[in-house]
């Protein structure tokens, strides 16, 4: 400790970014400041010591290095562009990493169509947006194509066409492609989208009555009544929202709340006064509250997301200037970080924190059930310790041919796909499932791994993964098989040749069918049976629980697993 003191007071007072690095030379936790010495020499203050948090990562931090940069801006990208490279396992990672969904209009084409994307492009196209629900924007496109009538069709499919699709004749489709509708009507069509999209109903619902009272006047009632129905499913429309306040058209308002390591973001989408979406994202929370506000900020609007003219965030980061400004490079127009001490916007801020408050009490819920499940699995299958992390194979074949198999890992009862793993057989082709659930045990095991140890709750998530579960080479808790006692036995052979014989194993399968006058045989459905190594016979545990529905899931993800790549291996010939 007194070495890296000393090494960092020699530390540049430049803008730039710093590197800190564990035993083995590996970089754990990538940081930027304006000025590198004096931010760096902050973790060895008292009072960042006495903080768990920071005591936790500075115990694991051998050496720190540093890169200098021109300005904050460059430091705050070259920052970004590290922890991308790199993964720093301290560094702030959103566990919500799915990107939002968006629509776009493809305004350069002389007819656009409207589609549904995941990254915006600086492309001339327009985006609305985001949709954290796949679902919610699905539906929004559907209504649309239903109502506005723009065409559904690719460009390809648009410029070889010589005749309306069935699109057209159900009417849901102005069939520009054949010259149904001018350039100029179909620009209404999709000026009126836009309005839509852009939360601008009630112009839209204005513009939309002048038609249809045009359309009436000129006896053109087929037209009148699409008009009117669509008015209607408008106005539906817009009694679901919530309007919240009349500011800033598009903003967006982010909370953090947090105790001690882990943390939940709550983000809400406003266009035009009304809410239009929410959203929370777990965290791990190493530093101070603001500094975790700024590492969200950054992670999150530097990715493929919408940029709204206007973010509302609390805690606000101390110094949002280069974030402010790269972001306002990135929309080309001046984007505005702050959180307002009253009126409509401060209102907005502590809805926000209220959300994030309720999300974290669910999130701590759902946990504790979780873990009360993982403990009635240890106490139905007799085992020692707690199932942290459950490991699952399956193989797929057709008599051999196209043979696969697959690794699923659940931690703390939660599908980690990160660590998925699918095999290709390497053994000659015959259908023998023992064989090729002997070869991947083999291929899985061999390998250095390892022991499990149970997680602590005041661990920061980065490290409270069930037995180093974000690891790859980590002994699991428990094993399954998809299988009977066959594949059950090849388990325990295996792990016995490989000196794991230590870890506990089941199989789960399907029962046989008692009679035509057992339950299991009336509902059409054959009852699971557990495995276990040293009973006589197979456990039945009771349907609906729990227990039974949590390995349940995790045979049927690695079923699943394994078919798909057996499918796409297949597809391939």
């Amino acid at each position: 400790m007194n070495s890296l003191v000393n090494k960092i007071s020699e530390f540049p007072i430049f803008p730039g970014v710093y590197l800190m690095k564990n035993e083995g030379g590996k970089i754990i936790y990538v940081g930027k400041a304006k000025n590198i010495r004096a931010r760096v020499k902050q973790y060895f203050g008292k009072e960042a010591l006495a903080r768990y948090q920071i005591e936790f990562l500075m115990k694991r931090v051998t050496d720190i290095d540093y890169l200098i940069t021109g300005t904050e801006k460059e430091a705050l990208l070259l920052e970004n562009s590290l922890i991308k490279k790199h993964k720093p396992r301290y560094n702030i990672f959103l566990k919500d990493d799915k990107s939002y969904v968006s629509l776009k209009i493809n305004v350069g084409h002389p007819f656009p169509s409207l589609t549904v994307t995941r990254k915006i492009k600086k492309d001339g196209a327009l985006y609305f947006g985001p949709y954290s629900s796949a679902d919610a924007c699905r539906q929004t496109t559907e209504f649309i194509y239903r109502y506005f009538m723009l065409r559904t069709c690719s460009d390809h499919e648009f410029s070889n066409r010589s005749r309306p699709c069935l699109e057209y004749q159900i009417k849901r489709c102005s069939a520009p492609c054949v010259g149904y509708v001018s350039k100029e009507e179909y620009q209404r069509q999709i000026d009126q989208v836009r309005l839509f999209l852009e939360g601008r109903n009630d112009q839209l619902l204005d513009e939309l009555k002048s038609k249809m009272e045009s359309a009436s006047e000129t006896t053109d009632f087929e037209e009148a009544a699409r008009l009117r129905d669509l008015m209607s499913h408008i106005s539906s429309t817009l009694e679901k929202q919530h309007v919240v306040h009349h500011g800033a058209r598009e903003q967006d308002i982010v909370c953090l709340y947090s105790e001690g390591a882990k943390g939940i973001v709550a983000l809400l989408h406003v266009r035009e006064g009304s809410l239009v979406d929410s959203r929370a994202i777990s965290m791990d929370v190493l530093d101070e509250p603001s500094d975790v506000m700024e590492a969200f900020l950054k992670q999150y609007y530097l990715g493929d997301v919408f940029i709204p003219d206007e973010i509302l965030a609390s805690p606000l980061p101390e110094d949002m200037g280069a974030l402010q400004e790269i972001l306002s490079e990135k929309k080309e127009k001046n984007i505005s970080i702050r959180s307002p001490k009253k009126g409509d916007k401060k209102e907005m801020i502590e809805l926000a924190c209220r959300n994030a408050e309720s999300q974290f009490g669910k999130w701590v819920k759902k946990n504790r059930e979780t873990d009360e499940i993982l403990s009635g699995v240890k106490d139905v299958l007799g085992m020692a310790e707690i199932p942290h992390r459950i490991e699952c194979y399956d193989v797929s074949h057709i008599s051999g041919k196209h043979a696969t198999a697959s690794r699923v890992v659940f931690v703390e009862g939660k599908a980690d796909k990160n660590l998925y793993r699918h095999y290709k057989m390497q053994a000659p082709a015959e259908p023998n499932d023992y064989l090729m659930m002997r070869e991947v045990l083999g291929r899985r095991f061999k390998i250095p791994l390892i022991p499990p140890f149970p997680p602590k709750a005041d661990l920061p998530l980065a490290e409270n993964k069930g037995g180093r579960g974000d690891l790859d080479n980590v002994l699991p808790n428990l094993i399954m098989m998809d299988g009977g006692k066959g594949q059950l036995g090849v388990a325990l052979q295996v792990l016995k040749e490989l000196g794991h014989e230590q870890v506990p194993v089941i199989g789960i399968a399907k029962g046989k069918r008692q009679g035509a006058r057992s339950k299991s045989a009336w509902s059409g459905r054959a009852e699971d049976e557990i495995y276990i190594p040293g009973r006589k016979n197979p456990l039945k545990l009771r349907s609906g629980s729990p227990e039974l529905m949590l390995l349940q899931r995790i045979r049927d993800e690695a079923h699943r697993f394994a078919i798909k790549y057996h499918r796409l291996l297949r597809n391939k010939m």
